[in-house]
């Protein structure tokens, strides 16, 4: 995202909104994304989403979300 758009909450508006799609569709359970420990402002897009950490290695954490 352009450094002018960063901090307006579009990231978390428009991951949030993605993520409600995708788990409406059948046969979706879980939505799995990955994000590079040295960007914790997209770990907390994923967080203010939904998502929990579940994993991470040297390079990235994690997240998935489920239906609920």
């Amino acid at each position: 995202m352009v450094p002018s758009r960063q901090g307006r909450g579009y990231a978390s508006e428009a991951t949030a909104a993605l993520t409600s799609f995708a788990l409406s569709l059948d046969g979706v359970h879980t939505v799995h994304a990955n994000v590079e420990r040295a960007n914790p402002a997209s770990a907390r897009v994923l967080e203010k989403a939904g998502f929990t950490r579940y994993d991470s290695t040297d390079e990235l954490f994690s997240y998935q979300r489920t239906v609920s």
